[in-house]
């Protein structure tokens, strides 16, 4: 998959990325959510700047995962705004300079990466499981609403699922919305 995502061209990631936020902005989860984590992308993760600008120019409330400041490798989310100063983390992911610092059950709507996902909900991720460690809380609230973000090119027949593993509502691509029953 990675090297799937990584042959993606150039045209190809930004016109992605603008499709995928068009599919984003009508549905009544976006709608209604003010608090959204987005994530700035690694060079071949799927394009999630549109769906930023669009949440700052809605008003709504943007976030970027951080690594947390415990040892417990999950991720916090601090506040995103135009023009902030960003640094690199130590796996050389952006990450907001500022330090107000929200939880994550905070929030409304997360956008989550991904390298490979099934339409039951199964992703996979880079393997630090961060993901599924900052989530796992979830589980039983269905709060905040994990939404996958990635190329139609990524979507599988099916991922084994571990016990761990904290599955997606539903994955956004390029060409689709994908939810479960309770959307």
């Amino acid at each position: 998959m990675l090297v799937k995502r990584r042959a993606v061209t150039a045209g190809e990631f930004s016109a992605s990325g603008l499709a995928a936020k068009q599919l984003l902005i009508t549905h009544p989860i976006f709608q209604k959510s003010q608090h959204i984590a987005c994530y700035f992308g690694l060079e071949d993760e799927f394009n999630c700047m549109p769906i930023i600008e669009e949440v700052w120019h809605l008003g709504k409330q943007c976030y970027l995962p951080v690594l947390s400041l415990d040892q417990k490798k999950s991720l916090e989310f601090v506040a995103y705004h135009p023009h902030d100063s960003l640094r690199l983390n130590r796996y050389r992911i952006f990450e907001p300079e500022r330090d107000d610092r929200l939880s994550a059950d905070q929030l409304d709507l997360v956008i989550v990466p991904l390298v490979a996902f099934d339409l039951k909900g199964h992703r996979v991720g880079m393997g630090g499981g961060y993901y599924d460690r900052t989530f796992a809380f979830q589980r039983p609230l269905k709060k905040p609403y994990l939404l996958g973000l990635g190329y139609e090119l990524q979507k599988v027949t099916e991922i084994p699922a571990d016990s761990w593993d904290v599955m997606l509502d539903g994955i956004l691509t390029e060409e689709k919305l994908y939810f479960d029953s309770k959307t």
